[in-house]
């Protein structure tokens, strides 16, 4: 009996579609580290976490301050004795340069998180002093103002909005970028249970955690979050440069 011809094809066009899917998969990772590499290709310097055998952690808070949630988590920090790094935005300073006073009369530490808060990967680069130098100074006029001098490289880009222009912006600069390594999604706003929950779940010496200043679920769930880290053995630290 003659082999049939016609079985061939099928497996021939199986291996051509496959090269081509990987030959397009390579392609597009090739573009996305040429638009987006990842910080060690550029030497940026960079803080996502404490180091494995770390017994400390650092709680963060982004987006502050905010007029009705800012007094409640400095209330919440300081009910459970802990220094928070709050990643601020440079228009949230100036205008609520109190509750930026307040934060650091009780001993936080203020970091840049921009200055009108847009995802930085949308900006030209004409406009990064703007966005990125702005908040910076804005935090040395509140340390200045407050009395307690507030000198920080620390930068979280907003939305963890990052491209190759912006990394090597801040690596021109000296300044470090913060990252993170437990992010609960605070920022939709969950139950507070919800919230301490998750954060607890993957809960780790070393970690940097992700909070964010505009729900009122965070800091009810900061008490939650602190103590079940004290009963891990673990301290809290300011997040360092």
């Amino acid at each position: 009996m003659s082999e049939n011809p016609s079985n061939h094809p099928p497996r021939e066009n199986s291996l051509r579609n496959w090269g081509l899917f990987v030959a397009a998969t390579l392609a597009v990772w090739a573009l996305y580290f040429w638009w987006r590499p990842p910080a060690p290709m550029l030497f940026l310097k960079r803080q996502e976490h404490l180091g494995h055998n770390s017994k400390a952690v650092s709680l963060t808070i982004d987006d502050a301050p905010h007029p009705l949630t800012t007094p409640l988590l400095l209330a919440s920090l300081k009910r459970a004795q802990v220094k928070a790094t709050f990643f601020c935005v440079g228009e949230g300073l100036r205008i609520y340069p109190e509750l930026a006073h307040r934060i650091v009369a009780d001993g936080h530490r203020l970091a840049n998180h921009s200055h009108p808060h847009h995802n930085l990967t949308t900006v030209d680069a004409d406009f990064y002093p703007h966005h990125i130098d702005a908040c910076f100074a804005a935090i040395e006029n509140v340390g200045k103002e407050a009395g307690i001098p507030q000198q920080t490289r620390l930068f979280r880009p907003p939305g963890g909005g990052l491209n190759r222009e912006v990394m090597g912006y801040l690596y021109d600069r000296g300044h470090t970028l913060a990252w993170w390594s437990n992010n609960v999604g605070d920022w939709t706003c969950p139950p507070a249970w919800k919230i301490a929950d998750g954060v607890k779940a993957n809960l780790k010496g070393g970690d940097i955690l992700l909070l964010h200043d505009g729900g009122t679920g965070t800091p009810q769930a900061i008490p939650a979050i602190v103590k079940e880290a004290r009963k891990r053995g673990l301290h809290f630290v300011v997040m360092p440069e």
